[in-house]
């Protein structure tokens, strides 16, 4: 502590001005008396020297009024010694010599002090009201000791002057690495300027400061800092802010560029900008393309130049411009002039598929148009029940005008037993629930009645929420089904009165259809349930190998094939002849008719015939051998009649001419019936 006062304490209390003044009273005191009392005893050589301590700190701490200060010591001493010394001729001439050294030495000193002063106080001035931090430190590098601080200085690091004077330097530093490099490059430089480091301030928050420092004779310091802190935080934010900028900049989803008025040159342009137009970066964006050479529409750059020029900046302009590889892009700009820096700023975006889309947009309501106005369907947009739109088909089905129907009742053409289907399914799309197309009835007096589907769905029109209504007159496709369903009565009435049975088979060999006569012999057969559906090799298995064969047959030839079949019933035998008919459609077979016909007992019949004629040949045969048997005894008798004679030759002889016209008849019999067996063979193919 005594060490401290002695080097920054005493000091301090030295440069006060009020210490000054009363050390300057007291030595002028001491001065005066002191030679007040060598004149009393005679000793005047060595106490008028005294003096030259009060003058020198008058004229030093006091310029201006040091002089005046002197004048009146110097005159004072004169006057004291006349009045002591008198008639004294020496004493009197020594003080007078005396008094002009005096005065001599406070002009010099006055004068002296006053130039010191003035530049003392320009440096109080600078040291003062600086808006850097000012610090006077003892320099020892091992400790550095703040000796004077301006108020710019502690109010940076939120003390008084007071508070900081006899501090370590490195006690308002941050960091201590920071602080030791400081006194490195202090010690080996000499100056340092410019230095960044950070301190703390009373308040233990770190600010940012710049530093200047130069060491000075007898191992002093000065130590400036100049307050960066929020131009670090603003250069921070700055770069923050740049940094953004460039990421917005580069990664904005729209074109950002810059050109010259004078011919359209880019100047800047974001990777965006430059991919829009076909390039691969924005440098070759920028070397390659010019807005003046790649307008596709004359007139359109000049036009936008001149509302710029007007106006400043323009908005969604539109502009046709070709892409590197020769194709057109539409974009949408908002531009800005600069006309003293000679660039135009603009932000693009492509707006091609907008316009190709707004084109065929256009080109789908002409045709929507067109399609409403022509369509046979009738079309209707309602709100609740008023109509609003309807195209001209539906004018002519209720015999109006499309002027006519304009904002009447809907249910005024409709039958009213279909007005409560109708609300109900209007309320529940107004509702957003989905509503299957139904059937309704369009009744106009005069005017034939039509059935119509009704399709709807909701959507919006001329600001409002409407129902848009689309009716298929089905009419003519009713009519239609209820001839179709009359001839199918009629067909499947056909079928089923006819006494062959009738199936048909897909593709896969699945019964379609079936006749009532069919049905009714798989029942006797024993198949039950229904057969739809089941293939035919499962419904008569009997014959699974030999009709699976055959119904392949015709689905791979086209060709009818017709086949008997024979088979078992209940351990009886049926013979049907069977006709598979195929159904082509667009040139293929698709399904295949197949008429069966019961001729069991016709093969009977046959069977009965040929046994017939069979035992009739063995009767011819039987009838030639008997005559021949007969003949040959008759001869023998005869021929015995004839050696006998008589009566009874005669009686024998006649008889046996019966018996041979008998025979002859039968002979005649037997070649009309071979006659006949050869026809009975031929025509009716009885005995092949």
């Amino acid at each position: 502590m005594k060490g401290e006062f002695w080097r920054i304490k005493f000091p301090a209390i030295l440069g006060q001005r009020d210490v000054w003044i009363a050390i300057l009273a007291v030595t002028t005191i001491f001065a005066f008396a002191l030679n007040y009392y060598g004149l009393v005893r005679g000793v005047s050589v060595v106490t008028p020297h005294l003096f030259y301590l009060p003058i020198v700190i008058a004229g030093y701490w006091f310029p201006r009024r040091g002089i005046v200060f002197t004048v009146i010591v110097a005159m004072t001493y004169f006057a004291m010694v006349y009045l002591m010394t008198y008639p004294d001729i020496d004493s009197i001439t020594s003080a007078t010599a005396r008094f002009y050294v005096l005065v001599a030495i406070g002009l010099i000193v006055a004068s002296l002090s006053s130039n010191l002063k003035e530049q003392e106080d320009r440096y109080h001035g600078i040291f003062d009201y600086s808006e850097a931090g000012v610090f006077l430190v003892r320099y020892n590098p091992e400790e550095m000791l703040i000796e004077e601080v301006n108020d710019r200085g502690a109010d940076i690091l939120g003390y008084r002057t007071s508070e900081l004077t006899g501090r370590s330097l490195h006690e308002i530093w941050h960091s201590r690495e920071e602080y030791d490099r400081f006194i490195r490059l202090i010690s080996r430089e000499g100056t340092i300027t410019d230095f960044e480091s950070s301190l703390l301030t009373k308040r233990n928050d770190t600010i940012i400061v710049l530093i200047s420092a130069g060491r000075l004779p007898e191992k002093m310091m000065v130590f400036t800092i100049v307050d960066i802190t929020e131009r670090k935080n603003t250069e921070e934010a700055l770069k923050e802010s740049k940094e953004r900028y460039q990421g917005l900049y580069n990664n904005a989803q729209v074109g950002l560029v810059r050109s010259r008025i004078e011919d359209g040159k880019v100047l800047e342009a974001n990777d965006h900008m430059a991919m829009m137009f076909g390039y691969r970066n924005s440098r070759e964006f920028i070397e390659n393309f010019s807005f003046s050479h790649n307008c596709v529409d004359e007139g359109t750059r000049d036009e936008m130049i001149s509302r710029l020029v007007k106006d400043t900046t323009v908005s969604n302009f539109e502009a046709r411009f070709r892409r590197r590889d020769g194709s057109i892009i539409w974009t949408r700009f908002w531009a800005r002039i600069f006309p003293r820096k000679g660039y135009l700023e603009g932000v693009y975006t492509d707006v091609t598929e907008e316009k190709i889309s707004a084109q065929a947009l256009g080109e789908s309501e002409e045709r929507y148009r067109g399609l409403v106005q022509n369509i046979p369907d009738y079309v209707l947009v309602f709100s609740l029940d008023r109509i609003i739109f309807a195209n001209p088909a539906t004018a002519s089905a209720v015999g109006k005008s499309i002027e006519e129907l304009s904002n009447a009742s809907v249910y005024d053409f409709i039958a009213p037993e279909y007005w409560e289907i109708v609300r109900k399914n209007t309320l529940k799309t107004m509702n957003g629930e989905p509503v299957e197309p139904y059937e309704i009835e369009i009744r106009v007096p005069e005017m034939p009645k039509r059935i119509a589907i009704m399709n709807t769905t909701l959507l919006r029109y001329q600001e409002q929420r409407v129902i848009l209504a689309v009716l298929t007159d089905i009419t003519d496709q009713k009519q239609v089904e209820e001839a179709l369903t009359a001839s199918k009565d009629q067909y499947r009435a056909t079928i089923d009165a006819m006494s062959d049975g009738i199936y048909l088979l897909d593709h896969n060999l699945h019964l379609i259809l079936i006749n009532s006569i069919f049905g009714r012999w798989l029942k006797a057969g024993g198949v039950t349930g229904d057969v739809i559906g089941r293939r035919i090799d499962e419904v008569l298995p009997s014959l699974k190998e030999k009709i699976v064969e055959e119904f392949r047959h015709v689905f791979s030839t086209g060709r009818i094939q017709i086949s008997n079949d024979e088979i078992h019933i209940k351990n009886k035998r049926f013979i049907f002849e069977t006709r598979k008919i195929p159904v082509f459609e667009d040139g293929k077979v698709v399904r295949v008719v197949t008429i069966m016909r019961n001729i069991t007992r016709q093969k009977q019949i046959e069977e009965e015939k040929r046994v017939a004629y069979e035992q009739i040949e063995k009767n011819i045969e039987q009838f030639a051998i008997l005559g021949d048997h007969i003949r040959n005894p008759m001869q023998v008798i005869v021929g015995l009649a004839d050696l006998e004679g008589g009566s009874i030759n005669e009686k024998i002889q006649h008889q046996a001419r019966e018996i041979d016209r008998t025979i002859s008849q039968l002979d005649r019999g037997w070649i009309e019936s071979e006659k006949i067996r050869e026809f009975v063979k031929k025509y009716y193919g009885i005995g092949k």
